[in-house]
């Protein structure tokens, strides 16, 4: 094997295993553009976040229930299902509450990634943006990307304390809360929609029909 093949293959394999930078300069240069950066212009987000969470969350066609504790999240769902003529069978993913929640007998919940034929799934977002109504998720090996686009109806479990005014703030809670940032950061506002065809809305064309969010005051 060539002397160049060798250290094209091997740049790879270090690259693929986290290994150190290349150019520690670089790696230092980018850090400090995160820590000096500015917000510029932003509108005006005044108010209650929570309220203005749900105005802009149903402005997007999504719709919501609020809790006050996790008790009642169980019950929530169940109604859920129950108006929309749905079974009591989803997959599930993780989190502080999720991961509290204690399922009923008769409940088939599954632990795993989403397949083309799961109709349900339930989440629990990172945070919320009263910006513009939008969850945040972060991928882990717990969260499966796709939990967030395979199912017709997706439920989402969101701690209000975690709803922030602007979509910057996001990005200085996950470098506060996690020293390692996640591979991937969805953003999602509303449920999938195009307008493509004879600028008529439909829903479910790229992802889930209904996005329904439990808004848990724990």
């Amino acid at each position: 094997m060539s002397d160049a093949r060798t250290a094209i293959l091997t740049a790879v394999r270090r690259s693929l295993t986290g290994g150190e930078q290349r150019s520690n300069a670089a790696r230092a240069a980018a850090e400090e553009r995160i820590q000096s950066a500015r917000v510029q212009v932003q509108p005006t987000v005044t108010g209650d976040l929570l309220e203005r969470y749900c105005d802009k969350h149903v402005a997007v066609h999504g719709t919501f229930d609020r809790l006050t504790g996790t008790t009642g999240i169980i019950d929530a769902l169940d109604h859920y299902l129950q108006k929309h003529g749905l079974i009591r069978q989803l997959v599930s993913g993780a989190g502080p509450i999720l991961d509290g929640l204690d399922w009923p007998d008769g409940w088939q919940v599954e632990w795993r990634p989403a397949g083309t034929l799961d109709r349900i799934v339930i989440s629990e977002a990172f945070a919320g943006i009263a910006e513009t109504g939008t969850l945040v998720f972060l991928r882990t090996p717990q969260t499966p990307t796709s939990h967030l686009f395979l199912a017709e109806d997706h439920l989402v479990v969101l701690d209000i304390s975690r709803i922030i005014r602007y979509q910057e703030e996001i990005w200085q809670r996950l470098r506060s809360e996690h020293p390692i940032f996640p591979r991937t950061v969805n953003l999602i506002t509303g449920p999938s929609k195009t307008g493509d065809v004879e600028q008529t809305m439909e829903y479910g064309a790229h992802g889930p029909r209904r996005i329904h969010v439990f808004l848990v005051d724990t």
